[in-house]
Protein backbone atom coordinates (compact mmCIF):
# COMPACT_ATOMS: atom_id res chain seq x y z
CA UNK A 1 0.00 0.00 0.00
CA UNK A 2 1.59 3.25 -0.86
CA UNK A 3 1.65 5.56 2.10
CA UNK A 4 0.56 9.41 1.89
CA UNK A 5 2.71 11.96 3.48
CA UNK A 6 1.87 15.16 5.20
CA UNK A 7 3.72 17.99 5.80
CA UNK A 8 3.10 21.55 7.46
CA UNK A 9 1.80 22.74 3.52
CA UNK A 10 1.27 19.83 1.40
CA UNK A 11 0.00 16.41 1.17
CA UNK A 12 2.14 13.44 -1.00
CA UNK A 13 -0.41 11.10 -2.02
CA UNK A 14 -0.63 8.35 -4.46
CA UNK A 15 -0.78 9.28 -7.88
CA UNK A 16 -3.26 7.91 -10.61
CA UNK A 17 -4.55 7.72 -13.72
CA UNK A 18 -6.84 10.33 -12.98
CA UNK A 19 -4.41 12.71 -12.21
CA UNK A 20 -3.31 13.13 -16.00
CA UNK A 21 -5.01 15.99 -17.06
CA UNK A 22 -3.96 18.00 -13.62
CA UNK A 23 -0.33 16.90 -14.61
CA UNK A 24 -1.14 18.49 -17.91
CA UNK A 25 -2.54 22.07 -16.26
CA UNK A 26 0.47 22.08 -13.61
CA UNK A 27 3.47 20.65 -15.30
CA UNK A 28 3.15 19.17 -18.97
CA UNK A 29 1.54 22.61 -20.45
CA UNK A 30 3.96 25.31 -19.29
CA UNK A 31 7.41 25.12 -21.26
CA UNK A 32 8.90 27.10 -18.23
CA UNK A 33 8.56 23.97 -16.28
CA UNK A 34 9.17 21.55 -19.14
CA UNK A 35 12.14 22.64 -20.19
CA UNK A 36 14.09 21.54 -17.12
CA UNK A 37 12.12 17.35 -17.50
CA UNK A 38 12.24 14.57 -20.00
CA UNK A 39 10.32 14.55 -23.26
CA UNK A 40 10.08 18.30 -23.21
CA UNK A 41 10.04 17.88 -27.17
CA UNK A 42 7.18 16.01 -27.27
CA UNK A 43 4.63 18.70 -25.52
CA UNK A 44 4.21 20.83 -28.30
CA UNK A 45 0.48 19.66 -28.85
CA UNK A 46 -2.36 19.10 -26.44
CA UNK A 47 -2.37 15.17 -27.82
CA UNK A 48 1.74 15.45 -26.67
CA UNK A 49 0.85 16.70 -23.27
CA UNK A 50 -1.63 14.25 -22.40
CA UNK A 51 0.52 11.64 -23.65
CA UNK A 52 3.87 12.74 -21.83
CA UNK A 53 1.36 12.97 -18.59
CA UNK A 54 0.01 9.62 -18.75
CA UNK A 55 3.37 8.05 -19.65
CA UNK A 56 5.09 10.18 -16.68
CA UNK A 57 2.49 9.11 -13.81
CA UNK A 58 2.83 4.95 -15.80
CA UNK A 59 6.56 5.22 -14.50
CA UNK A 60 6.25 6.45 -11.56
CA UNK A 61 3.72 3.99 -10.32
CA UNK A 62 5.09 0.73 -11.63
CA UNK A 63 8.24 0.97 -9.17
CA UNK A 64 5.88 0.91 -5.92
CA UNK A 65 5.14 -2.46 -7.04
CA UNK A 66 8.28 -4.10 -7.62
CA UNK A 67 10.61 -1.70 -5.47
CA UNK A 68 8.83 -0.58 -2.22
CA UNK A 69 8.99 2.93 -3.39
CA UNK A 70 7.79 5.51 -6.57
CA UNK A 71 6.80 8.79 -6.48
CA UNK A 72 3.53 10.73 -5.26
CA UNK A 73 1.42 13.51 -6.22
CA UNK A 74 2.22 16.72 -4.30
CA UNK A 75 -1.06 18.63 -3.43
CA UNK A 76 -1.96 21.26 -1.31
CA UNK A 77 -2.49 20.68 2.24
CA UNK A 78 -3.08 24.42 3.70
CA UNK A 79 -5.37 27.06 2.91
CA UNK A 80 -3.37 29.79 2.57
CA UNK A 81 -1.60 28.14 -0.56
CA UNK A 82 -5.16 27.59 -2.49
CA UNK A 83 -8.20 25.39 -2.54
CA UNK A 84 -6.80 22.22 0.05
CA UNK A 85 -5.86 18.72 -2.47
CA UNK A 86 -5.09 21.16 -5.51
CA UNK A 87 -2.60 18.87 -7.20
CA UNK A 88 0.58 20.86 -7.92
CA UNK A 89 3.64 18.85 -8.70
CA UNK A 90 4.97 15.13 -7.71
CA UNK A 91 7.94 13.73 -6.10
CA UNK A 92 10.17 11.01 -4.81
CA UNK A 93 11.81 8.19 -6.19
CA UNK A 94 12.58 6.45 -9.29
CA UNK A 95 14.86 3.06 -9.79
CA UNK A 96 18.59 3.85 -9.98
CA UNK A 97 19.86 4.89 -12.69
CA UNK A 98 23.56 4.56 -11.98
CA UNK A 99 24.44 1.09 -10.78
CA UNK A 100 25.01 1.40 -6.49
CA UNK A 101 23.84 5.46 -6.61
CA UNK A 102 20.34 3.70 -4.89
CA UNK A 103 16.74 5.67 -5.66
CA UNK A 104 16.89 8.63 -8.08
CA UNK A 105 14.99 11.72 -6.79
CA UNK A 106 12.55 13.19 -9.16
CA UNK A 107 10.00 16.36 -8.73
CA UNK A 108 8.41 19.14 -10.64
CA UNK A 109 5.92 21.56 -9.41
CA UNK A 110 3.70 24.27 -10.78
CA UNK A 111 5.49 26.75 -12.08
CA UNK A 112 3.01 29.62 -9.19
CA UNK A 113 4.53 27.67 -6.91
CA UNK A 114 8.15 27.88 -7.02
CA UNK A 115 10.50 30.16 -4.36
CA UNK A 116 8.01 28.91 -1.69
CA UNK A 117 10.30 26.53 -0.48
CA UNK A 118 7.51 23.73 -1.26
CA UNK A 119 9.47 21.42 -3.14
CA UNK A 120 12.13 21.82 -0.17
CA UNK A 121 9.02 20.78 2.40
CA UNK A 122 7.80 17.60 0.06
CA UNK A 123 11.63 16.10 -0.56
CA UNK A 124 12.62 16.48 3.47
CA UNK A 125 9.12 14.22 3.88
CA UNK A 126 10.16 11.52 1.06
CA UNK A 127 13.65 11.15 2.43
CA UNK A 128 12.72 10.59 6.04
CA UNK A 129 10.25 8.00 4.67
CA UNK A 130 12.43 6.69 2.19
CA UNK A 131 15.43 6.33 4.67
CA UNK A 132 13.79 4.31 7.48
CA UNK A 133 13.86 1.37 4.61
CA UNK A 134 16.78 -0.62 6.18
CA UNK A 135 17.73 -1.57 2.23
CA UNK A 136 18.19 1.90 1.48
CA UNK A 137 21.23 3.74 2.22
CA UNK A 138 21.81 6.30 -0.24
CA UNK A 139 19.57 8.24 -2.93
CA UNK A 140 20.73 10.54 -6.06
CA UNK A 141 19.55 13.22 -7.99
CA UNK A 142 21.08 14.63 -11.35
CA UNK A 143 19.47 17.99 -13.22
CA UNK A 144 20.57 20.48 -16.01
CA UNK A 145 23.57 22.04 -15.35
CA UNK A 146 21.76 25.56 -15.87
CA UNK A 147 18.75 24.58 -13.46
CA UNK A 148 19.93 26.39 -10.47
CA UNK A 149 17.03 26.48 -8.65
CA UNK A 150 16.70 22.58 -8.73
CA UNK A 151 20.58 22.31 -7.61
CA UNK A 152 19.76 24.84 -4.42
CA UNK A 153 17.25 22.23 -3.35
CA UNK A 154 19.05 19.16 -3.19
CA UNK A 155 21.94 21.39 -1.52
CA UNK A 156 19.32 22.82 1.00
CA UNK A 157 18.25 18.69 1.65
CA UNK A 158 21.58 17.87 2.01
CA UNK A 159 22.46 16.60 -1.29
CA UNK A 160 26.01 17.42 -2.75
CA UNK A 161 27.40 17.31 -6.34
CA UNK A 162 29.85 14.36 -6.63
CA UNK A 163 30.47 14.76 -9.98
CA UNK A 164 28.94 14.86 -13.35
CA UNK A 165 27.69 12.05 -15.64
CA UNK A 166 26.23 11.17 -18.88
CA UNK A 167 22.87 10.26 -18.16
CA UNK A 168 19.93 9.80 -20.49
CA UNK A 169 21.60 10.59 -23.51
CA UNK A 170 22.28 14.03 -22.53
CA UNK A 171 25.90 14.37 -24.02
CA UNK A 172 24.54 12.52 -27.18
CA UNK A 173 21.32 15.39 -27.03
CA UNK A 174 23.68 18.23 -26.93
CA UNK A 175 23.21 19.16 -23.50
CA UNK A 176 26.88 17.78 -21.90
CA UNK A 177 27.26 15.99 -18.64
CA UNK A 178 24.95 16.36 -16.08
CA UNK A 179 25.41 17.29 -11.94
CA UNK A 180 25.07 14.08 -10.24
CA UNK A 181 24.31 15.03 -6.34
CA UNK A 182 24.41 12.28 -3.68
CA UNK A 183 23.11 12.04 0.13
CA UNK A 184 23.69 8.74 2.11
CA UNK A 185 21.29 8.05 5.02
CA UNK A 186 23.50 8.61 7.82
CA UNK A 187 24.36 12.38 6.51
CA UNK A 188 20.91 12.76 5.99
CA UNK A 189 19.59 11.55 9.97
CA UNK A 190 22.35 13.66 11.31
CA UNK A 191 22.21 16.92 9.99
CA UNK A 192 18.21 16.43 9.24
CA UNK A 193 16.73 19.80 10.70
CA UNK A 194 13.71 19.06 13.67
Amino acid sequence: MIPTLKTKRLTLRPLSKSDQSAMVDAIMSDMDVMRWLPYSDAVSTFEGQQEVALGYINDFIKPWDTLGFGVWAICIGDTELGPVGTFIGYCGFLPEQIEGSGPEIAYAVRKSMWTKGLVTEALSACLDWIFIKPEIHFVHAVTDRENFASRRVMEKIGMRHEKDVDLYGSVAKGNGLLPFYYIDREVYIRNRPD
